[in-house]
């Protein structure tokens, strides 16, 4: 997986294990609304299906979730997050486009809320407005800037919310250009953590945000280790090792994706059976035809 991915990926993963923090931090009007005894899923298929047109660009961070409020109604929220770091110029023009999409396919009204971690102080997108004749359209959304926070650090140190922490460790990955620079922002980050008192479960989904935003060469995320290591002894901290946390999370992909190959096999034997040919069915899956000969070889014999 590109870095680049990893790093939407890790925003990704945070986001969907702890979306009411997430909520509750950023957005706390949205937060009072919604009912989360009710449930709240994310629609990973669904958001897949208005995002085709790679001329708006195919934005892995991006989240869309249904929830439901206290007055038992359901709502769609649309979370973009530009965490490339650079200012995006088509990102308002984006936001419209698929709420507009996800009404057309859906037929359902979307709340579209935006995170920036750019450096530009004067880039703040927070509307799409268009004009012509006596006709107007405009379309404004809630903005969170990551920079902004800056102001706030004491806030950020002292909040139980983890996603205070985890805007701490964004900043400190947008400040932090050199690796002696990220250990030392790294180290204070984990000390941090483990004061908090979060549960268990927290605290190994935070560590897994720290690793891919503020990631280190082998050398040093050793010695980071053995520091943290020797910390251990002396205090009641729950550490995973870097390592740990990475073959626990490569497992857990591989499963997913042998999960995928056993489905495409299966498929693959099905259409043969019902007498398709190696080129109907590479027409019929899109799949090479180098892939579809071992399956049906396999099933032929």
């Amino acid at each position: 997986m590109p870095e680049k991915m990893k790093y939407d990926s890790a925003w990704k993963d945070i986001i969907e294990e702890l979306f009411p923090e997430f909520l509750e931090f950023y957005f706390p009007e949205i937060y009072k609304d919604i009912d989360f005894k009710l449930g709240y899923s994310f629609l990973n298929k669904e958001l897949k299906k208005i995002v085709k047109d790679n001329q708006i660009g195919k934005r892995f961070a991006d989240e869309l979730v249904k929830v439901f409020l206290k007055d038992g109604s359901e709502k769609w929220i649309l979370i973009h997050i530009e965490v490339q770091g650079t200012a995006e110029i088509q990102l308002e023009k984006r936001i419209f486009v698929y709420h507009y999409r996800i009404f057309d396919k859906y037929e359902k009204e979307s709340v579209s809320l935006v995170l920036l971690t750019d450096k530009n102080p004067h880039y703040r997108p927070e509307s799409y407005q268009f004009q012509k004749w006596n006709f107007d359209l405009y379309m404004k959304y809630p903005v969170i800037k990551f920079l902004d926070y800056q102001k706030e650090m004491n806030r950020l140190l002292e909040s139980k919310n983890p996603f205070a922490l985890v805007t701490l460790i964004q900043l400190k990955s947008m400040e932090a250009i050199e690796n002696n620079q990220k250990y030392n922002a790294k180290m204070n980050l984990i000390l941090h953590l483990f004061r908090k008192g979060f549960s268990k479960e927290k605290i190994e989904k935070i560590l897994f945000f720290i690793d891919w935003v503020l990631q280190l060469p082998e050398e040093l995320e050793i010695k980071l280790e053995n520091e943290i290591n020797e910390l251990n002894e002396e205090a009641p901290m729950t550490y995973i090792t870097n390592w740990e946390r990475r073959a626990k999370k490569q497992g857990i992909e591989e499963g997913i994706q042998q999960g995928i190959e056993k489905g495409i096999e299966k498929i693959v034997e099905k259409l043969y059976r019902k007498g398709k040919s190696v080129q109907e069915i590479a027409d019929l899956t899109d799949l090479s035809i180098e892939k579809i000969k071992p399956i049906v070889f396999k099933h032929k014999n």
